[in-house]
């Protein structure tokens, strides 16, 4: 007798949904706050700056919204994880009685030792899917739910028609939208004898032959057929007598963390252990001004993070990576410590300290 996975068993719950009063009492929620919430939502804007220029506007929901959006996602979660393509390993998560590993250096590893190696970007990508296409979506066989139900999460998950980049549902229903794209371009790279992955935004294609600018095109003609645009600027061939990159990650040799990181954060190391964490916090954030006690535990936990990534993609018995932690913990933690205890920092005030784990 088959026993279903957890995933499975909240996928059937949500597949469930049939009524107006089903989906406030799955959503734990009052009908007339939920109809205020749909017919009314309220999101903050704000602009943030792209690491590689620009700028990306977010939408962030209030809290009630957010609060639904966040139990919405757990369960879209839980089903987009029954029929994910084998390709896809961005906005995923990873249950670890599956065993899954769905994250960059899984994604990258696929294209590693080839000899040609081809990025794609797509081009404005939440903004690209419209709400038609959400509620669509939702009354499709995939999920087969009735106008009503369709129509309420379309008005939960969306705003002003589009999927907003904030939203806690926005990255895990993207997935469900490019299902089609996905499919086409897997089998078109099994037929031309390429390798494909996808990690949201970032298509990859590698290949021990060449690709051709035919494939180059036709690949191009699939992603307009699917609704996207590609970002030419950062679209990349590269051989394997360069250097060849995926997601950030080098792929010539193995997946390898890119130099510039590991000079950054032996930087960061330096200079944290010579001339104290404010000091290195100061230079790091280019201020004028000494930094307070959240701007130097920024840096602190921004460091730990980095180093955290290189053991994540080298391996925790990674020389390299073991070398970054000793260093940090002797040096880093300990300034930090006691840097706390100097400003007699109360923990319990202090939401970002007690996010802290040694």
């Amino acid at each position: 007798m088959y026993k279903f996975q957890k995933h499975e068993l909240n996928s059937i719950h949500f597949l469930s949904i049939e009524t107006p009063f089903e989906l406030c009492r799955f959503l734990k929620t009052p009908l007339f706050e939920l109809q205020e919430i749909m017919n009314a939502p309220v999101y903050e804007n704000y602009i943030i700056k792209k690491k590689g220029g620009g700028s990306r506007r977010i939408f962030a929901p209030d809290y009630k919204l957010k609060i639904l959006q966040k139990r919405l996602n757990y369960f879209l979660q839980a089903y987009y994880l029954c029929i994910k393509p084998a390709e896809v390993h961005g906005f995923v998560v990873n249950p670890r009685y599956l065993g899954a590993h769905c994250n960059i250096v899984a994604n990258a590893s696929i294209h590693t030792g080839k000899k040609h190696v081809l990025n794609i970007d797509l081009k404005d990508f939440f903004q690209s899917i419209s709400a038609k296409q959400i509620k669509n979506l939702f009354t499709s066989p995939y999920f087969n739910y009735n106008e009503h139900i369709a129509t309420a999460l379309t008005l939960l998950t969306t705003y002003r028609a589009i999927l907003p980049t904030g939203a806690a549902t926005s990255p895990v229903l993207s997935n469900f939208i490019c299902r089609n794209l996905d499919a086409d371009l897997k089998i078109f790279c099994r037929e031309n004898g390429l390798y494909y992955t996808r990690y949201a935004d970032d298509l990859t294609f590698s290949s021990d032959a060449a690709i051709l600018q035919n494939n180059i095109q036709n690949i191009i003609q699939l992603i307009n057929k699917n609704g996207f645009k590609i970002n030419k600027k950062k679209m990349r061939l590269k051989s394997s007598n360069r250097k060849q990159t995926v997601t950030g990650l080098t792929v010539n040799e193995k997946v390898n963390v890119d130099r510039k990181l590991l000079k950054k954060i032996r930087a960061m190391l330096h200079d944290g252990t010579t001339n104290g964490i404010d000091e290195a916090a100061k230079h790091h954030f280019n201020l004028k001004n000494e930094p307070d006690y959240k701007l130097i535990a920024l840096f602190v936990f921004r460091l730990k993070g980095y180093i955290n990534f290189v053991g994540q993609v080298r391996g925790k018995n990674d020389c390299i990576y073991e070398k970054m932690k000793q260093s940090f913990d002797k040096q880093i933690k300990t300034k930090f410590n006691r840097y706390i205890w100097q400003q007699k920092i109360i923990m319990e005030k202090q939401p970002v300290m007690r996010a802290w784990e040694w």
